[in-house]
């Protein structure tokens, strides 16, 4: 039996077995604190190994980390300057590579910001599939459920707290109202009636249908049945009843002289950037059909939504080879986009030509930070397990033998 500072001393002092200077290097920051203290990871992407771990995410300590390790020919990186600049100074001859998963991501954050400034030109183009909505999630018997439901929540609520203020003990209560102690406890605990929260479903079979059946109502067909049979001959493969609860709405606001749901509100900008860097066969239909509207409403979302495509159809694509062929159509894009008017996606097209050679092998080379992203998870697991109270010679230490045990 050892002590636990015993065991620490111990593994500080152990020997880490040497590791040959790696050939393909990849280099990113995983935080000790986030937004106030960040540390380095080094992979080894050809022998997919852990390399080592430094203290900081600054240029001049990977520069001297390079300096004692010659030998590398290429820096995997992502888009911060900090490693480009020491890759620079301590491997001039390194081939540097951007991470196209942080290319991408950089500018759907650059168009996520163009499409906020944008909110009343999205408010034109509905949300995907929610739109077509209105009327499948407003069931009156569903209405009246929940009423029912709300309507037994205060009956409870208030016998518990009448009982309870006769100086009934809790036990008593719930032998009284024939219920569990603990509900007693936790109505006495609320100060009005809980709201139970319902689920209301988000995609229905019928909503695609839903302005069809708008159309043949005001055009006075009213025969749940015939529309029912039309639809179906469109595609729909739901059920009967599904149109009956919408006609049966639609009957009862006549007869309230209610007007039909508002329509809703549009769709936001995150929401239209996710869809933006979705892959386009990862589409739905109703997702294409929003990014034709979003290049149909404005100039500037037709700009974005088309520079963006080009963009990641370049870095997508694998089978380009030519250095020569893949730099002039990134200098074009570059040149469309200064020329796009959006001063957002500008200052994005200058920062990539300052970084363009990076970026060409981006799109030629095969290496990326996946590797690194793993390790990176793992270390935060290692890091987590010590509750914070490990200093960064014993994380390194750790996280260093793990990876070569």
């Amino acid at each position: 039996m050892v002590s636990g500072d015993t065991l620490l001393t111990h593994i500080r002092s152990m020997r880490l077995p040497a590791r040959e200077a790696p050939r393909i290097l990849s280099v990113d920051d995983f935080a000790f604190r986030r937004g106030t203290r960040y540390g380095t990871v080094l992979v080894d992407l050809e022998r997919h190994a852990l390399v080592d771990v430094l203290p900081d995410r600054s240029a001049d300590t990977f520069a001297r980390w390079l300096s004692e390790h010659p030998g590398v020919e290429v820096v995997s990186r992502d888009r911060g300057g900090e490693y480009a600049e020491a890759a620079r100074r301590a491997a001039p001859h390194a081939v540097q590579v951007a991470d196209r998963f942080h290319l991408l991501k950089n500018l759907g954050d650059v168009v996520s910001r163009v499409l906020r400034q944008h909110e009343k030109v999205l408010d034109l183009v509905p949300t995907p599939a929610h739109h077509l909505q209105r009327l499948t999630n407003l069931r009156l018997e569903r209405e009246a459920s929940k009423e029912r439901t709300r309507e037994k929540a205060r009956e409870l609520f208030e016998s518990i707290h009448a009982l309870s203020k006769k100086g009934m003990k809790n036990a008593q209560v719930a032998r009284e109202l024939g219920i569990n102690r603990h509900t007693v406890e936790k109505y006495l605990t609320l100060k009005s009636p809980p709201q139970r929260g319902h689920f209301t479903k988000k995609v229905s079979a019928i909503a695609p249908y839903e302005d069809y059946i708008l159309g043949r109502w005001e055009q006075g067909c009213r025969n749940a049945t015939q529309i029912w049979r039309e639809i179906s001959e469109q595609g729909y493969p739901g059920a009967y009843k599904n149109v009956v609860r919408i006609t049966r709405y639609l009957k009862e606001q006549e007869r309230l002289a209610k007007p039909l749901p508002d329509r809703p509100p549009g769709i936001l900008a995150s929401h239209a950037a996710g869809i933006l860097v979705k892959r386009p066969e990862n589409r739905s239909e109703e997702e294409v059909r929003t990014l034709m509207r979003l290049t149909t409403v404005h100039r500037v979302t037709e700009r974005c939504c088309a520079l963006f495509e080009q963009l990641a159809e370049m870095i997508r694509d694998k089978e380009q080879t030519s250095q020569e062929q893949v730099r002039g159509r990134l200098e074009e894009w570059i040149g469309e986009a200064k020329a796009s008017g959006v001063a957002e996606l500008k200052a994005f097209a200058v920062k990539l030509f300052q970084d363009i050679e990076a970026v060409v092998a981006a799109m030629v080379m095969p290496y990326s930070q996946g590797q690194t992203e793993g390790r990176i998870n793992k270390l935060k697991l290692v890091k987590r397990s010590m509750y914070g109270r490990g200093k960064f010679d014993l994380l390194r230490q750790r996280v260093l033998y793990a990876a070569a045990s």
